[in-house]
């Protein structure tokens, strides 16, 4: 049995495997023929029970791009290809052996009570068999679906690394996605989630996204790929042969998202607010404006090491599987 954790985000998939893997791509995947005109040929080519060839990943381009954005993620057939491509980059079944697999992974809080059990019947006890172009066959049977709520799997984490310790008060854990931000807040007595006060915020990096291309579509006269504008969020681009993007033009929309989530961080804990002796950003979003959101709580804010903010979800999810096992 082999346990990984998997983070399905809509701007990002991140995997955790065994021997500490970890791997991300963009949650995006494309069609393709398939066809070998003798150029390239090192790109990642998979098929599905001998189904239609895709790319995913930073491979995934063109007009047929599909980012699946819906709810549900893990019951939509449309975003099975990513689960393959989180399957296959997690190196599970390289031998070429049927391989059983315990997936541990999570939705947003907000809708987990309904897509927990619309996950588990379309995907648990499932058998995938997934082809390379290159030739390669791995076949997965996904024994066992370990979920969680969104931001749980990062709570899971903290505890396992002791970055958060049994105290008086509340542990909030933000987790900034490219969608939504989830929060989860914990009381640091007895570790036990707070569910009146744990919510999600219909905000995310995607508007910082959406918020950038605008402003290169204006300068320009042309629209820019999602890819292209993320890209700008930090660093100037070359885009129709002009210099666009970069913290200049980011900052000030960074600063609104950072703005509308204090908003309803307060709103919703009110209070509370005295009571916050943890705040933990997580996710892709956390290294953008996580120190942003000091002034919720200031001093209480915990610094998850850089190369773990995008997979703490990812990593608590696997620590949750494995649990379930023992």
């Amino acid at each position: 049995m082999i346990t990984i954790g998997v983070d399905l985000g809509y701007g990002d998939t991140k995997v955790v495997g065994a021997d500490g893997l970890r791997e991300k791509f963009p949650s995006r995947w494309a069609p393709t023929e398939a066809k070998n005109w003798g150029i390239g040929g090192t790109t990642t080519v998979l098929t599905i029970n001998d189904s239609e060839p895709f790319f995913f990943g930073e491979n995934a381009t063109g007009a047929s791009v599909r980012e699946p954005q819906g709810d549900g993620r893990l019951s939509d057939p449309d975003s099975l290809p990513l689960l393959a491509g989180a399957l296959w980059v997690s190196g599970a079944g390289k031998d070429g052996q049927p391989v059983d697999i315990t997936i541990g992974s999570g939705t947003p809080l907000g809708t987990f009570e309904h897509e927990v059990n619309a996950a588990r019947e379309y995907l648990q006890g499932k058998e995938f068999v997934v082809k390379s172009l290159a030739g390669e066959t791995r076949t997965f049977r996904i024994s066992k679906m370990v979920m969680r709520p969104q931001g749980v799997g990062a709570a899971l984490y903290l505890l396992d690394k002791g970055m958060i310790k049994t105290q008086y008060g509340y542990g909030v854990v933000v987790d900034i996605g490219s969608r939504t931000t989830d929060v989860l807040t914990v009381n640091l007595k007895n570790m036990e989630p707070v569910v009146e006060m744990s919510f999600s915020i219909q905000a995310g990096v995607g508007d910082v996204v959406a918020g950038i291309g605008k402003h290169i579509a204006k300068e320009t006269g042309f629209v820019v790929p999602t890819d292209i504008a993320r890209e700008a969020i930090s660093q100037v681009v070359v885009f129709k042969q002009r210099e666009v993007g970069g913290p200049a033009v980011s900052e000030p929309i960074l600063n609104n998202l950072a703005a509308k989530i204090l908003d309803k961080l307060r709103e919703n804990l009110r209070e509370e607010l005295d009571r916050i002796t943890a705040l933990i950003p997580v996710g892709g979003g956390s290294s953008l404006i996580g120190n942003k959101l000091e002034t919720l709580a200031p001093g209480a804010t915990i610094r998850i090491p850089a190369e773990d903010f995008q997979y703490a979800n990812a990593l608590g999810y696997r620590d949750a599987a494995l649990r379930s096992q023992a």
